[in-house]
């Protein structure tokens, strides 16, 4: 059961992000000889400064931060529905509830801090990237 439910939510997860992400560009041409010609000005673009017209980098960009944002407001709340479930057995719970919840505490702020370090350096990357192109 709990498989099925995973592979709903990632289901759902994904047509969110369909829903949201819409990246298309359309690039007619008139003929197969401008579009060669096309490919070939664009190549010897690439080589001489390495950048090309072909990929859309502000698209790519907002696309990457897009998913940044919601790959962070996903972690937040997990980390904060977490934490409220945690609080509640401490101080509602049962003395065996309790023991297990004050060792659960250390392994959840090492899993928060890892998340919260890991998409710094994610938005990091992002931005030092961005700034290159």
């Amino acid at each position: 059961m709990k498989i099925k439910n995973i592979i709903v939510i990632f289901i759902v997860f994904i047509l969110i992000i369909m829903l949201f992400a819409n990246t298309s560009i359309v690039q007619a041409t008139g003929g197969l000889g401008e579009v060669f010609q096309k490919t070939f000005d664009n190549a010897k673009d690439f080589q001489n400064n390495g950048s090309s017209n072909i990929i859309p980098y502000p698209n790519l960009y907002m696309l990457i931060r897009f998913l940044y944002n919601l790959v962070m407001i996903v972690a937040i709340v997990i980390a904060i529905i977490q934490g409220i479930v945690l609080g509640i057995r401490l101080v509602f719970g049962t003395i065996d509830e309790k023991a297990d919840a004050k060792h659960l505490i250390v392994p959840y702020l090492w899993i928060v801090g890892a998340m919260a370090f890991g998409l710094a350096i994610w938005r990091w990357v992002i931005q030092f990237v961005y700034s290159i192109i």
